[in-house]
């Protein structure tokens, strides 16, 4: 990075982002902006970067707490006036003209560009959140890049999917047993009842996928990262970065182990670990 002003392009351009591609974003604009970037100056350098032949895609989570406690609220998604409600760039990104929402209750996302129809699809993913059938596992079959703009290492999404694909040779498993009733109303006003896996919450507040890249030991141009003014931004490419975790997860299973995100959860299921 040069000492010049520092610009949402040339973090972009320093992690080496693919242009006109499907680029994930997950952000603190309060963390970016100690780094001197502004919420609107991000969003304009997000949607040029990707292009009319790219995307951009952003989760529009309507809750900021633990999937359990919102799931028992028997919630109600509108997608047209529900607020995204984990931080202003979401929302910003949410009410910008062309973008789609997802009809996910719960973990929904935002999309705009030329496969964000494909990407937030026609139905909620369901039972399951992060299964074969949501926007985070179509994201994972396409040649997406997540960016981190000043947020932890350990924020990222798309770990669920892993986990969802995984569990089953997991020592405990990543879903309670009951199933969630909530309801989501579409862009026509048409309401519908969606059932819902609820994540445990051990799976949300004891994860941590910065373990990862030290597990990893990826290559450049999978990964990148560096600070700004205490500020953390990073990429990691997801076909890459997926594939290795579904590896590594299936070698642990093999030892009847967590993979190396999870090992946090020997504490809260300790009859679970290996004897």
């Amino acid at each position: 990075m040069s000492d010049r002003p520092i610009t949402t392009a040339k973090i972009l351009d320093a992690l080496a982002v693919p242009r006109g591609g499907i680029v994930y974003v997950q952000s603190s604009v309060d963390w970016v902006q100690r780094a001197g970037l502004r919420a609107p100056e991000m969003l304009s350098t997000l949607l040029d970067w990707t292009g009319p032949a790219g995307t951009l895609v952003m989760p529009s989570y309507p809750f900021h707490s633990s999937h359990q406690d919102y799931l028992a609220t028997a919630p109600t998604l509108d997608v047209r006036p529900t607020p995204a409600g984990i931080g202003l760039m979401p929302e910003m990104f949410r009410r910008t003209a062309g973008v789609v929402r997802s009809l996910d209750p719960d973990f929904s996302v935002c999309a705009r560009g030329a496969e964000a129809e494909a990407i937030v699809g026609r139905e909620p993913a369901a039972p399951d959140p992060f299964g074969a059938d949501s926007s985070y596992q179509r994201m994972l079959d396409r040649a997406t890049t997540l960016v981190g703009l000043g947020v932890s290492l350990n924020t990222n999404s798309f770990i669920h999917a892993v986990d969802s694909r995984a569990a089953e040779g997991y020592p405990a498993a990543v879903y309670d047993d009951r199933v969630y009733a909530t309801t989501v109303i579409d862009g026509q006003g048409v309401s519908r009842v969606v059932r819902r896996m609820c994540l445990r919450p051990p799976f949300q507040q004891l994860t941590t996928p910065s373990a990862i890249g030290d597990a990893m030991r990826p290559a450049a141009e999978v990964f990148a990262t560096f600070e700004i003014a205490g500020a953390r931004f990073f990429k990691w490419d997801l076909r890459a970065w997926s594939a290795w975790c579904a590896l590594h997860a299936a070698a642990q299973a093999t030892r009847g182990e967590w993979p190396c995100w999870l090992t946090r959860l020997g504490s809260a299921f300790p009859s679970a670990q290996p004897s």
